[in-house]
């Protein structure tokens, strides 16, 4: 059975496609393979992250985390949510010196 994105869709403050053209582009990296998402997500806040997580877990999927394009091998490509940040997530915060 399908997971009722509409619903999650209206809770989030960012992006949520289940369109075939985002699923498409999403569903590849530089690398060879290539694998449908079941939806792309463009989260804006923490909040937004939060409610994606808790949305998989219900829904028994898996989050493919994508961000700043390095994956060469498949690591970001997967059958679960794509979560993209490079969108609205992409402002350094904070500087942790250790």
């Amino acid at each position: 059975m399908q997971p009722d994105f509409n619903h999650l869709k209206s809770q989030l403050e960012g992006d949520l496609f289940i369109d075939n053209v985002q699923r498409v582009l999403y569903s590849t990296d530089a690398s060879q393979y290539k694998e449908l998402p079941l939806a792309v997500a463009k989260p804006k806040t923490k909040d937004d992250i939060k409610k994606i997580i808790a949305f998989a877990k219900e829904n028994d999927t898996s989050i493919i985390p994508r961000g700043a394009g390095t994956s060469l091998v498949g690591q970001v490509v997967g059958s679960g949510i794509v979560v993209d940040i490079s969108k609205y997530m992409n402002e350094i915060i904070e500087f942790n010196n250790w």
